[in-house]
Order: structure tokens, then C-alpha cells, then sequence
């Protein structure tokens, strides 16, 4: 029988509840408590998750029941309530970006380090399951090389922005979309095809009141030379796909973004398309193609990426999304940020050495 860990909610907005939703559901957690500094929340988000409720994050990491946090506070507050969480002994989930900032980064993957508990920063998205069957059919080579990937993750966000809001900010969110849904295809591509070497983008604020970019064309080169084009957009309705272009066949992906948060059903409302020869000539023009729907498992991307740090808290071993490789998928952000301001492509090297 599985002994289930104890965790503790961190941070009580609406995505706490997302999470909760999909990690009380399993046998591997036990929801034991939350935290916010404001007690109506508190008391909120306690009655409906059947949980206790602690007044002072003191008073949550002195207890012997919580072995693990789930992390949802602000990005740019990520590195101070990890900091305090490692030094109290207790594992962590925080949700991407692992933080806005590379010193903040840094600091994180520092006390990582110092301490030795369990981490793992939520890049769900490549946990659903088409990812994971685009994944198996690039590394088996069924498509052939991949020669390039576009990625595309955008919805309407930004249209709704206002001034004093903390995603208009260039500071708390670099880049705009790339730092809320951009950074999740970061992760896919280079979880599809490995480093990024080097990033040119073109970004720029539209149809908005604040100041911060709101449309980014990114294209990124990767470590073996292969090449990536990533469209982040927060001025269109919600779109999230990738295309593989690969010398034997292609890959297109699409998934519905509004069942983004029900995680249980979230592979159920995408599809994935390979296109292929169906025959091939020595004419160029009697060359046919077709299209054949690829199946895949259906993955509950958000309670699998918890589950996880709670199999290497009971069994050992490390998390597949360490604070290494989200500080990498940070520094590709902040390398686009850095190639919109100097108007030229910046090696990652020059974010993270």
C-alpha cells in the first residue's frame, strides 16, 4: 500500500484550486493543510478541500505532517518561499516559471542543492500524452530527421490587461506571453529536441494599454543545429499547437486550450496528425500524401508532474524537471527579452555562462 505524503498548499489564487483539483484526487497525496496571508482564503480554500488552514508559514513548516509544498504564490516571490520551504527540510513543487529572474533562478537551484530535497518546477505540458508519442516517434527516428518545429501557445490575455496588472509589467512577467505560456513550449522543444544554443525574437506591445511586450515571433537554433520557430501571442483566442517537420513524415498537434485546466480530460480535446507519403515516385508530381490519426495515452498532466515528486520522496531518484533545466527554459526567455532590446540574436551562453 502506498503511504502518502503530506503536502501543503502554498498560495491560494486560482490555480491553486486547478492544482487541488488534480492532486486530491490521488492515492499518492494527502492534502494536509494550506497557507495565504489572508485568512478568508484560507478558510476558503480549507472547507473545500477538507484541509487545516495554518496562520504563518512558520507555523505550516514546523508541522511534522507536511513533507511537501505546492508552490503557487507570484512568480517573482518563487525564490524567498523556496528558500524558506528547502531550509525547513520540506520537498517542493513550484509551478513554471521556476522565477523571472536569473539571480532568483540561481538562488533556488543554490538551495537545491544545499539542502537536498526533492524539486520539481510544473512544466506540465510536456506530460500530455501526445507530447510524450511525438517524443517516442522523433527519438525512434519514425518520422525521419526533424528538420525544424513551430510551436505556437497564445490567447487573449492581454486584451484584457490593465494598468498596475503584474502581467503588464515587464519586470514580474519578461516578455509577456513568453513568460505565461511561452515558457511552456520552451520546455517542449527542448524536451523534443534538447538545448537551445541561441534565440532571435521580434517582440512588441499590441492592442493593449500596458507598456510590456504582448506578441513575440521567436526563432531559436539548438545545440546540434536543428531550428524552431515559437509564436507567443496574448491578443488572439487560445491556441496551442506544434508542428514536426521531419524528412520521412510530419507531425501536427493541436489541443482545445479551454480544457487546459481540467487535466483529466485534457488529452481527450487535442488531436495528432502524421502526414506521410502514401506513395513515393521518381516524378515529384506523382507523389502522394495522407493523413493518419496517431493514438496516444490519455495523461492527467497536472496530477502526474505532482505524483512524481511524491514516487522520489518515497523511492529515491530525481525529478524529470530539476531547477537545472527550468533555469534553462528561464534563460531562453530572457534571452528573447534580450534580443527584442539589442535588436540581434543572443547565445544563451551569454544569459547562464
Amino acid at each position: 500500500m502506498y503511504n502518502p505524503v503530506g503536502v501543503a498548499a502554498i498560495g491560494l489564487g486560482r490555480w491553486a484550486y486547478v492544482m487541488a483539483d488534480a492532486y486530491t484526487k490521488s492515492e499518492k497525496l494527502k492534502l494536509v493543510t494550506c497557507y495565504s496571508r489572508t485568512e478568508d482564503k484560507r478558510e476558503k480554500f480549507g472547507k473545500r478541500y477538507n484541509c487545516a488552514g495554518d496562520a504563518t508559514m512558520e507555523a505550516l513548516l514546523a508541522r511534522e505532517d507536511v513533507e511537501m509544498v505546492i508552490i503557487t504564490v507570484p512568480n517573482d516571490k518563487h525564490a524567498e518561499v523556496i528558500e524558506q520551504c528547502a531550509r525547513a527540510g520540506k520537498h517542493i513543487y513550484v509551478e513554471k516559471p521556476i522565477s523571472v529572474s536569473l539571480d532568483h533562478a540561481q538562488r533556488i537551484d543554490q538551495v537545491i542543492k544545499e539542502t537536498g530535497v526533492k524539486f520539481l518546477c510544473g512544466h506540465s505540458s510536456r506530460r500530455l500524452g501526445a507530447l510524450r508519442k511525438m517524443k517516442e516517434m522523433i527519438d525512434t527516428k519514425e518520422i525521419g530527421e526533424v528538420s525544424s518545429i513551430e510551436a505556437v501557445f497564445s490567447n487573449e490575455r492581454g486584451l484584457e490587461l490593465k494598468k498596475g496588472n503584474w502581467r503588464g509589467d515587464p519586470a514580474t512577467a519578461p516578455g509577456g506571453p513568453l513568460t505565461q505560456l511561452g515558457v511552456h513550449q520552451i520546455d517542449n522543444l527542448q524536451f523534443l529536441l534538447g538545448p537551445v544554443a541561441r534565440v532571435f525574437n521580434f517582440g512588441k506591445p499590441m492592442y493593449t494599454e500596458v507598456e510590456n511586450i504582448t506578441v513575440n515571433q521567436t526563432l531559436l537554433e539548438f545545440e546540434d543545429g536543428k531550428q524552431a520557430y515559437l509564436g507567443t501571442n496574448w491578443a488572439c483566442p487560445g491556441v496551442f499547437s506544434i508542428n514536426v517537420y521531419g524528412t520521412k513524415a510530419n507531425l501536427f498537434y493541436q489541443l482545445d486550450f479551454s480544457w487546459w485546466s481540467n487535466s483529466d480530460v485534457t488529452d481527450e480535446h487535442s488531436t495528432l496528425i502524421k502526414r506521410e507519403f502514401a506513395s513515393m515516385s521518381d516524378d515529384p508530381d506523382n507523389r502522394i500524401l495522407r493523413d493518419v490519426k496517431v493514438d496516444f495515452e490519455s495523461v492527467n498532466h497536472l496530477r502526474v508532474e505532482v505524483e512524481e515528486v511524491a514516487d522520489v520522496i518515497r523511492n529515491g531518484g530525481e525529478t524529470e524537471i530539476g531547477a537545472e533545466a527550468s533555469l534553462r527554459n528561464l534563460a531562453v526567455v530572457l534571452a528573447a527579452v534580450k534580443s527584442v532590446h539589442e535588436k540581434r540574436p543572443v547565445e544563451i551562453a551569454e544569459i547562464i555562462g
